[in-house]
């Protein structure tokens, strides 16, 4: 998995476009970009956290890698150690293959390096005793990784775990792998990686790791170590409580915590409501600036604002003197008819008090 960038938290929020579920587990963050695709940060209902690697669209489409990622999950299911991380569950079929493994709150010793320096000698010798033995387990499964490299070891409070296993293949065998084992023991003691297919030389390595690291860098696989007696070798410095140094040690409670919330989807731009103006001059007429009357753009417009129906009662905003384009004195037309609804109302209402008067009239005389 690709480590986050240097002094970067170990989290990223999820996206509108990350997936909410997973084979079911629901995620809660994303974690990084593995070498198949994104990966994520999830929990199971009881709040186990688990790491699912997800793949892309390419390889998705391509049967014999579903095929083969198939036989991969339920072989590195069979395979349990102390120093791996445990692959959980799993999903060849589908839109999008997954691959959920246990989810291990510490860095990759890539990352650990490139914070902290290189590790001291009773680190890289727990941690070189810790993964030999990962490697025997996945051996012991009739496995072999294939892919070992500091970025898919990762440093727990408790001791070092090996990832991606689910993915090994075949090709590789374990002699390759002890010969990683060297060259990851040789990263995590100076912090240099290897470089073309010039054999690792020991220049910075610590006199006390020289011998454990040459005899897995050994030319000759048939002189590489046996895993087994590697790691029996290194029994008295497996990993314990402190093990780590400061300066890793001091990554480990970002890995630990809660998760940042998902970002929120932008809520939409709203878009303005106003109601042009309308122009005081008359119909036809050049406006006061100068310029045509109404453009060819403008014509729609006008006609739909001649056309909109007008309100039979409003009171002017402005008195009549200061409304422009109204000469003082004019009573607009709005007014108008405010006037005559008035007049009706009070001619009715005339009519109506008389009538009630000659009523009243003729009973009395009656």
């Amino acid at each position: 998995m690709q480590p986050p960038s240097r002094h970067g938290l170990p989290f990223t929020p999820l996206g509108p476009g990350d997936p909410q579920l997973i084979g079911g587990y629901r995620t809660l963050a994303r974690l990084g970009s593995g070498r198949l695709g994104p990966v994520y940060l999830a929990t199971t209902q009881s709040g186990r956290r688990l790491a699912i690697k997800t793949t892309g669209p390419e390889l998705a489409a391509d049967k014999a890698f579903r095929r083969r990622l198939k036989s991969q999950i339920a072989a590195a299911q069979r395979v349990r150690g102390r120093f791996l991380a445990a692959v959980v569950d799993g999903h060849a079929e589908g839109t999008s293959p997954w691959l959920a493994t246990e989810y291990v709150p510490g860095p990759s010793l890539a990352r650990a390096v490139e914070e902290a320096g290189p590790l001291p000698v009773p680190a890289v010798r727990a941690l070189l005793g810790a993964v030999a033995e990962a490697l025997q387990a996945i051996h012991d499964a009739d496995l072999v990784h294939g892919r070992l490299g500091p970025s898919n070891v990762l440093l727990a409070e408790d001791g070092p775990r090996v990832t991606d296993h689910g993915s090994a293949v075949d090709e590789a065998g374990p002699a390759q792998d002890v010969l990683d084992l060297g060259l990851l023991a040789l990263f995590a003691a100076t912090g240099q990686t290897p470089s073309g297919e010039e054999p690792p030389g020991l220049g910075g390595c610590p006199e006390e790791l020289r011998e454990p690291i040459a005899r897995c860098l050994a030319a000759d696989p048939s002189e590489r170590p046996e895993l087994r007696a590697l790691a029996a070798d290194l029994e008295g410095d497996r990993p314990g409580p402190g093990w780590l140094p400061p300066g890793v040690a001091a990554l480990l409670p970002a890995y630990q915590g809660d998760p940042p919330r998902p970002h929120a989807a932008p809520l939409p731009t709203p878009r303005p409501s106003f109601e042009p103006p309308l122009d005081p001059s008359p119909a036809g007429a050049a406006p006061s600036g100068g310029g045509a009357a109404v453009t060819a753009m403008d014509a729609p417009a006008q006609a739909a604002r001649e056309q909109a129906p007008r309100p039979n009662f409003a009171l002017p905003l402005e008195t009549p003197a200061t409304v422009p384009g109204v000469m003082a004195g004019h009573v607009p037309p709005v007014m108008d008819s405010y006037r005559h609804d008035l007049a009706i109302a009070l001619g009715i209402g005339a009519g109506a008090f008389g009538l009630l008067v000659l009523i009243l009239l003729l009973v009395f005389l009656l």
